[in-house]
């Protein structure tokens, strides 16, 4: 390349600088860009796609869990309401209707005894059955018992609720042990 002296500016000393590509074509591709190809990209996209998808299917709730919690939680309820009816001397009830089910308490009133919804309680006020799951069985010392129909709780008896969501299935099972949640073929939750 040719030399081309300037002088310096802040000395006055003359120095030799060379243009850069004169005399020769620009250089090409050789000097790799600073960035990310195209594949490099789908690459990282196809990682953080398959990183949710997992995420998803791990965070998504297992519909036999629903049913399967939906039990136990009932089983634990119905344990606490008989004993609290057996040792707190007032009676209480337990009612299942299609969207959920309730405790009831008996109330002395102007008008006499009469069952009132519990209220105002933190375990046994009323509650909503999950989306999809409903009570398909309801037994009651071996009869079958309807939806709505009052169920007094106290010393145990044998009762059987069975829950459903679809095909699965569980089931809370009472006798004179208490409440247990099972599953369908019987075994323990």
């Amino acid at each position: 390349m040719p030399a081309i002296s300037q002088p310096h500016r802040r000395s006055g000393i003359a120095r030799d600088f060379t243009l850069p590509f004169a005399g020769k074509p620009a250089p090409t591709a050789s000097i790799r860009s600073a960035g990310f190809t195209l594949l490099e990209m789908l690459v990282a996209l196809a990682i953080v796609a398959i990183a949710v998808g997992a995420a998803t299917v791990a965070l998504r709730p297992d519909e036999q869990r629903r049913v399967d919690d939906e039990a136990q939680r009932l089983a634990l309820l119905l344990e606490q309401a008989s004993e609290e009816s057996e040792l707190g001397g007032r009676p209480l009830a337990w009612v299942a209707e299609a969207a959920g089910y309730e405790f009831q308490r008996r109330e002395l009133t102007e008008a006499g005894s009469e069952w009132s919804v519990a209220r105002g309680d933190d375990l046994l006020h009323p509650r909503r059955l999950p989306a999809g799951v409903s009570i398909r069985c309801l037994e009651l010392d071996g009869r079958p018992c309807v939806l709505g129909e009052r169920i007094r709780l106290g010393p145990p008896r044998p009762l059987l609720v069975e829950f459903s969501l679809g095909h699965l299935r569980a089931r809370v099972v009472g006798n004179s042990q208490g409440f247990q949640a099972v599953a369908a073929t019987g075994e323990a939750l």
